[in-house]
C-alpha cells in the first residue's frame, strides 16, 4: 500500500523513483522532476552504449566468435582441451626458465598460447609474437592491454619468411598446431624458424599428425645439424592424433 505523503513514478528501464512530499511541493512538480532524472538516466545508459571505441567492438566481436557456431563447438570440445592441457604442460616440464630469457611464438592465431606463455614466463624472461595477419595482430595486442596481461608480447606482425627478423635472438622458439601448414612451405618455415633461434637454443614443434607425419620432420633434421632430443606422439584423440618434439639448434 502507497503512504499518502509518498510518490512513486516506474521508468521504461524498471528504474522506480520514491520522492517524499513536502510542503509547498505540488504533485505536478515531483512528477516532472521524477520524470526528467528518468530520462537523464536513459540517456546515460545510451551514451554509454555509444561510447565504446571501435577497439573495443572488435574485441567483443573476437569473443563472441570464439563461442560462435564456427569455432565454439570445436574450442570447447575434449580434443581442443586436451591439446591445450598437454602443450602447456609439455613446455612447463620440458624446458627451463632463467632469467632474461628471450621466447618467440610463430603464428599468433587465438592468441591462448601467448598468453600462457607470458604467464610461464612471468619475472623472468619476454615473449615476441610473430604473425602476418594484420588484424590478429592487433586484436591480440589489445585483447592483453584490455585484460591488463602481466608480462604481454612483443607483437610483430610480420611473415616469418621475411629477412629482417631477429636474428639468433631467442633461446626458444614455438611453432604449434597449424601454423606450419598455413605457411605453405615446410622447409622454407622451419628454416626461418631456427634462423631466430640462438646457437644452444630450442625449437619446440608441435603438429597434427593427420597433416604433417613425424617422417616429414625426421627427414628434415637428417639433412641438418640440428638434433631431436625429445619427441612424443599423443593418439588419445584418434581424430587428432599430434606430436610434440624438443629440438637443438
Amino acid at each position: 500500500m502507497i503512504e499518502d505523503d509518498t510518490f512513486y513514478i516506474w521508468g521504461e528501464e524498471c528504474i522506480v523513483s520514491k520522492i517524499s512530499s513536502e510542503k509547498g511541493i505540488k504533485l505536478e512538480e515531483q512528477f516532472l522532476f521524477v520524470f526528467n532524472r528518468i530520462e537523464q538516466t536513459k540517456h546515460n545508459l545510451m551514451m554509454g552504449a555509444l561510447s565504446m571505441n571501435k577497439e573495443d567492438e572488435k574485441l567483443l566481436q573476437y569473443y563472441l566468435e570464439l563461442k560462435g557456431p564456427n569455432a565454439g563447438e570445436w574450442n570447447s570440445s575434449p580434443q581442443c582441451l586436451h591439446t591445450q592441457l598437454v602443450t602447456r604442460d609439455y613446455v612447463k616440464k620440458t624446458f627451463d626458465i632463467f632469467d632474461e630469457i628471450q621466447v618467440c611464438n610463430v603464428g599468433i592465431g587465438t592468441g591462448d598460447w601467448d598468453d600462457y606463455l607470458g604467464y610461464w614466463l612471468k619475472g623472468r624472461g619476454g615473449l615476441t609474437s610473430i604473425d602476418i595477419d594484420e588484424s590478429i595482430c592487433e586484436i591480440f595486442e589489445y585483447r592483453q592491454q584490455r585484460e591488463q596481461h602481466p608480462n604481454p608480447s612483443k607483437v610483430l606482425c610480420r611473415s616469418i619468411f621475411d629477412s629482417d627478423l631477429p636474428q639468433e635472438a631467442f633461446d626458444i622458439v614455438t611453432l604449434i598446431g597449424s601454423a606450419i601448414n598455413e605457411t605453405g612451405d615446410f622447409k622454407k618455415c622451419l628454416d626461418s624458424c631456427f634462423s631466430l633461434i640462438k646457437h644452444g637454443g630450442y625449437l619446440m614443434f608441435m603438429a597434427s599428425l593427420k597433416y604433417t607425419p613425424v617422417e616429414m620432420l625426421e627427414e628434415y633434421i637428417s639433412n641438418t645439424k640440428y638434433h631431436i632430443v625429445q619427441k612424443t606422439v599423443y593418439e588419445v584423440f584418434l581424430e587428432y592424433p599430434f606430436f610434440i618434439s624438443k629440438i637443438r639448434k
